[in-house]
């Protein structure tokens, strides 16, 4: 039987277990064949997401370039420690996914693709890798500045939240584009008690990777030089409207909790955009792009993220 690291991951679709040295990583790879020097898409979910929310944009993205994608440590088919930490910061995820591309034997050039965290996780690994990295496309992406610098955070949100099922009043649950197999995937996963704990972990360590990525000063410097940069910005605050009008209807939250959510809400919808666009100067090349949709642009547009992505391989060329 081979080593992971003797198998060609550039040809065919292909999948696995890779060790990372305590445990091992779930990796699948698939589209074209990749000729020498042509870049691969990595993906980099968000928090608390595996690829099982992805299948959508792998299918429509297999066609035109090389994809891969990994579950992080303690989620999907990944294995996970002997123990979840109590915090999980972004730069061990991308410490995790710079060991399991050298112990796989994936080389460079990489296109990252990230979701909403992963703004976090992708920059650290652009931290590691800054010579390997020739393109990346930020889907909703968290950045330094992301809810006025830690000046307020999901604490004020919590009250109006209550037990609500926020999938289904966010209109996650009917508006996605997976079959029923799928969600049904997507659910068990999110429903597991493993994930469950990986993701508080990965939470707690937010307010920390916010300060981590600023003192690193990417956005005072194209770090990317000339190469793909994208952003794409959705309608999260619109999600979290939905989420608050659900809230109040069912009685929670006190007249001041309200008001804290609105305000919040209020500057976050005035700042989306300003906060996302700050992105733009990690390239001399970058462009963005408004969405109609929710914060899970993957789950309900994925189509829409095709010529992003397309945009960025075709740069590279």
């Amino acid at each position: 039987m081979k080593s992971t690291s003797e198998i060609d991951w550039n040809t065919g679709d292909k999948d696995g277990l890779v060790s990372i040295g305590s445990h091992s990583l779930y990796l699948s790879v698939s589209g074209p064949d990749r000729q020498s020097g042509e870049p691969i898409v990595i993906l980099m979910q968000g928090l608390g997401s595996t690829i099982d929310e992805w299948v959508a944009v792998r299918k429509l993205v297999m066609p035109f370039a090389r994809w891969l994608n990994y579950d992080r440590s303690g989620m999907g088919r990944s294995e996970g420690p002997s123990q979840t930490p109590p915090s999980i910061p972004a730069a061990s995820v991308a410490a995790e996914l710079d060991t399991l591309l050298r112990n796989a034997g994936v080389e460079p050039p990489f296109i990252i693709l990230a979701h909403s965290w992963g703004g976090y996780t992708s920059r650290e690994f652009l931290e590691l890798r800054p010579d390997d990295v020739v393109g990346m496309v930020f889907v909703d992406c968290t950045t330094e500045r992301w809810h006025d610098s830690g000046a307020w955070g999901w604490a004020n949100f919590a009250p109006i939240f209550g037990d609500q099922d926020v999938l289904e009043t966010s209109g996650l649950a009917t508006g996605h584009v997976l079959s029923e197999e799928e969600w049904k995937a997507v659910q068990a996963e999110q429903a597991d008690p493993r994930h469950q704990a990986t993701e508080a972990a990965e939470m707690q360590a937010l307010p920390n990777d916010r300060v981590a990525l600023a003192n690193k000063n990417q956005l005072e410097k194209p770090l990317l030089k000339d190469y793909p940069v994208s952003v794409v910005i959705a309608d999260s605050p619109g999600d979290f409207q939905r989420i608050y009008d659900f809230g109040v209807a069912a009685g929670n939250g006190t007249e001041e909790e309200r008001a804290m959510f609105r305000k919040c809400l209020d500057r976050w919808r005035e700042m989306n955009e300003d906060w996302q666009s700050d992105l733009l100067k990690l390239s001399r090349l970058s462009r963005s792009v408004r969405l109609d949709c929710g914060h899970n642009v993957q789950l309900l547009q994925p189509q829409s993220l095709i010529p992003e992505i397309k945009w960025a391989v075709d740069s590279c060329k």
